[in-house]
């Protein structure tokens, strides 16, 4: 009987499972098709195309790179070395996660302008133009260096004292062993963040549109809105595809270069111990990406902001407020009861054709927005042809792609929280008579409501951070955060979008800070535990901390 009951529930969970995944993956899948279909000049191979996918590479190459020397020098730096305000500054470097891009562009653009305090300090003749593919990677590079930072940081706590010890051991200098070992072994946790660091800049509408980038998700948008020509989108959403899914694979290729640690390699770290110049030049490199990222937009949009705003000003961000708060808690709802679903069927479903299915329904966290939402354009316009009704334009239509884009961060939640549940304390309270209900409500939802809880969280602030597939499904004067905070900034209003953008900031030090926490207290959790027995070498010029 409860084989038979085990098998029912294998087969639901897994039609559970390819439904959500049909649903989520299906407007990648109109994208792909369409982009195939028509018979006519391929856009994207064009000379218009080549040129949004060169401009495309070329910031992601200068992003990335920029992005990535500052993530892992700056977690060599606070993870190895001692020096004053290392543990404020471990804090503070994933403070530019909290400002969404486009925010900190706009911010720039005035910071930089021909009016700004920039250019009252060094002259108009003397001012450097932010408004160019080296801004544009400049911004990126500042707001996207946190996933470089924490994830190099994450693997130094847990494997930096073994080896620091042991090629001090043999004679090397810090400086050989850092570089020459420690990034060869924390090799797959850079290139997992640089990949993820990569889809942003790959993804990002706000900063190019602004600073007049023209990489493929700011053609997507002009294709379509500018100039409604759905094919020629979708060509360009296909290969903004095959660009982000190339990033997909190196970064899921960056982890299985990751083994798990043994007692052994979790020794105590040693840190060293700086002289007080290099201390200040190591204080000074890690201050730098602070000020650049996090400071400098933030004080410039609180000079700009206004406390006695007038009616019309405070009535618009009010709606803007309301209707994302409504959107924000609608998609999070949605996505985190979805999430659930899969989760739970996973539990009961096993099967290759199962993991492609979970792998298809949670691949839209790395689907650019633009794609999404031509995606979505183009499978509502094939919906429309079979049955005669049009779809596009509402507001459902915009959550289902909220929903398809960010249920991949609801699934990891669930999943996290569910894994702590063995399925054997399932059967026991089956066996001890409790009904489903009571096993979901005493058992599961206790244990599992935080990792719940912060998932709803994460997909929340995602919506409210979303900026191009808002644009461009959203409904007419329906406005959100960051349509407002891009329509203002667009129009050189920046002292108007300063209040929006501030409160988009605020909602992201949240994670930001609770992500540095986290890592933080990784690596002290690491520090504490115990080597296994054997003398410890004596290590001249490194000290404990």
């Amino acid at each position: 009987m409860g084989r038979a009951r085990a098998k029912k529930g294998g087969w639901r969970g897994a039609a559970a499972i390819l439904l959500i995944a049909i649903a989520a993956a299906a407007p990648i899948a109109a994208v792909l098709a369409g982009a195939g279909s028509g018979g006519g000049p391929t856009l994207f191979v064009s000379d218009l195309g080549l040129r949004y996918l060169t401009t495309t590479l070329l910031l992601c190459g200068l992003a990335g790179a920029g992005a990535g020397i500052i993530g892992a020098g700056a977690s060599l730096l606070v993870s190895l070395a001692d020096f004053p305000g290392r543990k404020t500054l471990a804090i503070a470097l994933a403070l530019p996660f909290a400002i969404p891009a486009y925010v900190a562009a706009y911010a720039y653009g005035d910071l930089f302008g021909p009016f700004g305090p920039v250019a009252e300090t060094i002259g108009i003749a003397a001012l450097p133009e932010i408004r160019s593919l080296p801004g544009a990677a400049f911004v990126l590079m500042l707001t996207t260096y946190p996933y470089i930072y924490l994830a190099m940081r994450a693997s130094l706590a847990s494997r930096s004292g073994a080896i620091m010890e042991a090629a001090r051991s043999l004679g090397a200098s810090p400086m050989r062993a850092s570089l020459g070992l420690l990034l060869t072994a924390s090799r797959p946790a850079f290139f997992g963040g640089l990949a993820l660091a990569l889809m942003e800049i790959a993804a990002d509408y706000g900063v190019a549109d602004f600073f007049g980038v023209q990489t493929l998700s700011v053609g997507i948008f002009r294709t379509w809105h500018g100039l409604g020509d759905l094919h020629g989108a979708m060509q360009l959403a296909a290969g903004l595809f095959l660009v982000a899914l190339i990033l997909v694979l190196m970064e899921s290729a960056s982890r299985k270069g990751r083994a798990s640690e043994d007692a052994r390699a979790q020794r105590k770290a040693r840190r060293i111990r700086l002289s007080p110049a290099h201390g200040a030049l190591a204080f000074l490199l890690c201050l730098l990406p602070v000020l650049f990222g996090f400071v400098a937009p933030a004080a410039l949009l609180l000079s700009k902001f206004e406390p006695e705003m007038n009616a019309i000003a405070m009535r618009n961000l009010m709606q803007a407020g309301a209707n994302t708060a409504l959107i924000a808690a609608a998609g999070a709802a949605i996505a985190v009861f979805l999430s659930l679903l899969l989760a739970y069927s996973a539990r009961a479903a096993r099967g290759r054709i199962i993991k492609l299915a979970l792998r298809a329904a949670t691949l839209g966290y790395a689907v650019p927005g633009a794609v999404m939402a031509i995606g979505v354009l183009a499978l509502s316009a094939s919906i429309a042809r079979v049955s005669g009704y049009a779809l596009a334009g509402g507001v459902l239509i915009l959550l289902y792609a909220y929903v398809a884009r960010f249920l991949t961060a609801g699934y990891n939640a669930a999943a996290g929280g569910l894994a702590q549940i063995s399925p054997q304390m399932d059967g026991a309270a089956r066996t001890l008579g409790a009904a489903p209900g009571r096993i979901v409500r005493d058992l599961h939802w206790p244990m599992a409501r935080l990792s719940l809880l912060a998932g709803a969280a994460i997909v929340a602030i995602d919506i409210t951070k979303e900026l191009p597939a808002t644009l461009i499904l959203r409904p007419f004067n329906f406005e959100t955060l960051s349509t407002q905070i891009y329509r203002l900034a667009s129009d050189e209003r920046l002292a108007d979008a300063a209040p929006a953008a501030l409160i988009l900031i605020a909602l992201g030090l949240l994670p930001s800070i609770a992500l540095s926490v986290i890592a933080d207290s990784e690596h002290k959790k690491t520090r504490k535990q115990k080597p296994l027995a054997g003398p410890e070498p004596n290590l001249t010029g490194v000290t404990n901390v």
